[in-house]
């Protein structure tokens, strides 16, 4: 028989907190009526559809880090508070923390559609999943790997940082890299490559995502018994 464990979603709710979601919400609506000011003052501005896909794949990112950190949240006392997988409780605090900023994301993107420059909502949607997949994925599994959030929300920020300011130079000087690239516009590809991208990007976010969960299936290391090489201490 299939062993069922409860889904403490108000725990995860508190955990995850409400502060980074309203904090997103005050970063699009300015970053939102910045563009809306710079089009009537300058005329349309590329930056106009990009406000939503800058701004939460970042905060995802630094959530994510700190999601379920061993180093701040020893794992002994949350087995001990809820006897369940280690991995289920990630899940179900991702699946909270996804569900929050996907709303704040997905409401930036209709309040989008109304002004210039605006595009398909389809469109609108995948330019912020897809980079908030792979981030997430790239946060949850460098703070598993290394047991410290401080890691995974450093690499998120190099990654960002890199990614948006760098990105286009990156495929300029080694064009095969365009499937990672996390803000490729869709304006500046094919749709056939466009759409790759983006599944190669939810594909590999999906995939570091499960490797974070498999990591904590190590009971030892994931308590400090023994660390990462088989090292004891």
């Amino acid at each position: 028989m299939t062993r069922r464990w409860p889904i403490a979603w108000s725990a995860s709710l508190r955990l995850v907190g409400w502060l980074p979601s309203a904090g997103g919400v005050v970063a699009i609506t300015l970053g939102l009526a910045l563009s809306v000011s710079t089009w009537r003052a300058e005329g349309a501005h590329p930056l106009t559809v990009r406000v939503v896909e800058v701004i939460v794949p970042l905060v995802v990112g630094l959530q994510s880090a700190y999601l379920f950190s061993p180093e701040d949240e020893p794992p002994l006392e949350v087995l001990l508070a809820c006897p369940r997988p280690l991995a289920w409780v990630l899940f179900e605090r991702l699946a909270v923390l996804m569900t929050l900023q996907g709303g704040v994301a997905l409401m930036g993107s209709l309040v989008g559609l109304a002004l210039p420059q605006a595009e398909r909502l389809s469109v609108a949607v995948i330019r912020w999943m897809a980079p908030c997949v792979a981030i997430c994925g790239v946060a949850l599994f460098t703070t598993q790997l290394t047991r410290q959030g401080v890691f995974g929300a450093l690499l998120v920020t190099l990654l960002w940082g890199g990614m948006f300011f760098g990105g286009d130079a990156m495929i300029a000087r080694w064009p095969f890299l365009w499937p990672v690239h996390l803000y490729l516009q869709p304006e500046e590809a094919t749709p056939t490559v466009y759409v790759l991208n983006r599944a190669t990007l939810i594909l590999a976010g999906v995939g570091m995502t499960a490797l974070a969960a498999y990591l904590t299936r190590d009971e030892e290391r994931m308590l400090g018994v023994r660390r990462v090489g088989g090292m004891s201490r």
